[in-house]
């Protein structure tokens, strides 16, 4: 008896310390394979050595996306069979429009085709207008709404219960009785505040409304990986919206919200809408059971449109989880690299990746005026210092930064040489590089793209730009806490 009370205590060490050690590697081996960004991956394998049990905790609390094989396997699926019945059913007219305007497309030739083959992004010919602010945007959007005869489709990461939030919901319960199909997709965790109401009250009226990825643990949804960060709207298939304005006062300045917000959606007109279309149903197939088909009557033939408007060439590109490769931070490099006159960049988030780096640096010491803006004030501490980190080596490439002052820009575009813009929902960060559903309008005219650097320049009247000499003139310790902010990024 005495021997067995003796030895107890060393057994139990040796066996806990044993499970220990096979855990930790269990968590190397599952970190190893599972997370592809290399800063990441050695954060958390730096998080697990140094800080023993709770690293490991906080990795699999944080780090894992417990529904990701699942429905990253059925979204891809949907997107193969969709993708396949899209091209057999839409004409491919990208040949075609190039040799119709070969002074504007040649030049972009490469960005064209690589575009196209990211996915069937077919070249289309648009109408479009531009929208500076939920103040253009929701009356656009709520007069467009009240015009729909067939059918609504929605994609939102954020939908708020307030007053822009509940006009739209009384459009489309209107509509509903009128015999108009309402199709509705939200992220469940950044429209949480509607789910009790209105998503009951449209669902109740006939709506189909869904969250794209239920959530259900709340308190740590924030860490969840592959949000739907989209927001789009399309309408009887010949109409959509597409930007970074959600549905929400705040990004509407006739409403008085206590901050000023700088945003920039587009609407289009014209067969960019059949792409946009087309990724919805490549989540809504793969969110709930009543499956969408490629058909005439979600792509209906698009004639003339009503509105006279400038027109542009369009091509949409849809990023996310389910995509072999970072379609949007490929996208955005092509273009910084092929910008040889002016690229002006809008981003409310500015943690890049070392190609995106790579790209603003060889464009700015190749002489091209590479202008950057961003709020000067986050509303992520964390984000915002993260992303001071790579001020210093952008300027001293010659990168011109730009901090907005008047309240927060939170536009997501791009534009360059005069004729090639960006309007979309995409965050210049790794996140919405590989983790989150994005989509974006890639757009060749000249007309869009002065519009766009018109709006840029104003912008700047309410900036401060940063200087390489004032920038290097801050503490050691700053520049320490941007460090920390920076490897701290990898685990948002």
């Amino acid at each position: 008896m005495w021997l067995i009370d003796s030895t107890t205590p060393t057994l139990i060490s040796v066996l806990f310390s044993t499970i220990y050690v096979l855990l930790f590697l269990f968590t190397l081996i599952k970190i190893l394979l599972s997370t592809h960004s290399t800063p990441k991956t050695l954060a958390y394998i730096l998080l697990v050595t140094i800080v023993p049990v709770i690293g490991i905790f906080i990795y699999f609390a944080f780090g894992v996306n417990y529904r990701h094989k699942a429905s990253s396997t059925n979204t891809k699926s949907q997107h193969n069979q969709i993708s396949k019945a899209f091209q057999t059913l839409i004409k491919d007219n990208t040949l075609e429009f190039q040799k119709d305007n070969v002074a504007l497309l040649d030049k972009y030739n490469d960005l064209i085709h690589f575009i196209h083959a990211l996915g069937s992004e077919y070249l289309c010919l648009n109408n479009y207008k531009l929208l500076l602010n939920g103040e253009e945007k929701f009356p656009e959007v709520l007069k467009t709404l009240s015009a729909a005869e067939h059918f609504i489709h929605m994609e939102y990461y954020d939908w708020e219960n307030d007053t822009r939030g509940n006009q739209i919901k009384n459009i489309l319960l209107d509509k509903i009785k009128k015999g108009v199909n309402i199709r509705i997709m939200y992220d469940d965790y950044a429209s949480r505040n509607i789910k009790h109401n209105i998503v009951k009250e449209l669902k109740d009226a006939g709506a189909e409304i869904y969250p794209v990825i239920k959530v259900k643990l709340v308190a740590f949804a924030n860490r969840m990986n592959h949000r739907d960060h989209r927001k789009v709207i399309i309408i009887d298939g010949h109409t959509g919206f597409v930007g970074g304005i959600n549905i929400s006062d705040r990004y509407d300045n006739s409403i008085d919200t206590g901050l000023y917000w700088r945003d920039t959606h587009i609407k289009l007109m014209g067969q960019s809408v059949y792409n946009l279309q087309r990724h919805f149903l490549v989540n809504w197939n793969s969110c709930q059971e009543n499956k969408l088909s490629v058909n005439t009557t979600l792509f209906p033939p698009i004639g003339s449109s009503k509105e006279t408007t400038e027109q542009i060439y369009s091509q949409i590109v849809a990023g996310g989880p389910i995509y072999p490769i970072s379609n949007i931070m490929l996208t955005y490099f092509k273009i910084f690299t092929l910008a040889k006159n002016k690229l002006y960049i809008t981003n409310p988030y500015f943690i890049p990746s070392d190609s995106i780096l790579d790209a603003l640096k060889q464009a700015a010491i190749s002489g091209v005026d590479v202008r950057l803006m961003m709020p000067e004030k986050s509303d992520s501490m964390v984000v915002g210092a993260a992303s001071k980190f790579f001020y210093r080596e952008i300027l001293e490439a010659g990168v011109k930064i730009y901090l907005y002052k008047k309240g927060f820009v939170h536009a997501k575009t791009v534009v360059a040489d005069g004729s090639l813009s960006v309007v979309g929902t995409a965050n210049m960060d790794i996140r919405s590089f590989d983790l989150n559903f994005e989509i974006m309008s890639v757009d060749y005219g000249a007309s869009l793209a002065n519009e766009l650097e018109t709006a840029f320049l104003n912008d700047m009247r309410e900036c401060r730009e940063i200087s390489s000499e004032e920038w290097n003139s801050q503490s050691k310790f700053k520049f320490l806490l941007y460090s920390i902010a920076r490897l701290v990024s990898a685990f948002l």
